[in-house]
């Protein structure tokens, strides 16, 4: 059995309403094994027979979209993968490190994150981020993770391709479910 991370995209916001006990409950009906949610916003750590994260998404995304007559876009990532990015934040975070958070940006692909990257260098204001694969790692000073140059950025880009940010704290959690 392989462990896979399922993200769901733009939950419990704009009037898509995602309970995790039916999300769990669905993904069981399906097949998959050791479901788990984690916070409100549509994370969940699953097993399954498949391998392949690709098909594990569509899957995923297949579900959702039958079961709640709209898409609700995923991206999924294997169990090595969510322990590489939840490793130690590897951007500094500014002093004092209480008021600031790192975030990951979940990209579909790799393609994607380096666009995205792109997108960021060419903002008149220059902010940090580093790129691991299908991930844009980023910091942000507390109640700013919507406001700042970069958050709007991302927020711009997920209406042109399926991204969703996430605490770099939710993905240790993430981690540790997924052992």
């Amino acid at each position: 059995m392989s462990k896979f991370a399922v993200f769901l995209r733009g939950v419990n916001v704009g009037g898509v309403k995602v309970l995790m006990k039916d999300l769990k409950q669905l993904l069981q009906e399906a097949g998959f094994t050791e479901v788990k949610t984690l916070l409100a916003s549509g994370n969940v750590v699953l097993e399954s027979s498949e391998s392949d994260p690709q098909l594990i998404q569509a899957r995923c995304d297949e579900l959702l979209s039958k079961h709640y007559q709209r898409s609700i876009p995923t991206l999924v990532f294997d169990a090595q993968q969510i322990k590489e990015l939840a490793g130690p934040f590897a951007l500094p975070i500014p002093e004092p490190v209480k008021e600031h958070h790192g975030y990951l940006t979940l990209c579909q692909s790799t393609t994607d994150a380096k666009e995205l990257g792109e997108a960021i260098d060419a903002l008149e204001s220059s902010q940090d981020f580093l790129i691991l694969g299908r991930a844009l790692l980023w910091v942000a000073a507390k109640g700013t993770s919507t406001t700042d140059p970069l958050a709007k950025l991302i927020q711009t880009q997920a209406k042109q391709r399926t991204l969703t940010t996430r605490n770099h704290n939710t993905l240790v959690k993430i981690a540790k479910i997924i052992g």
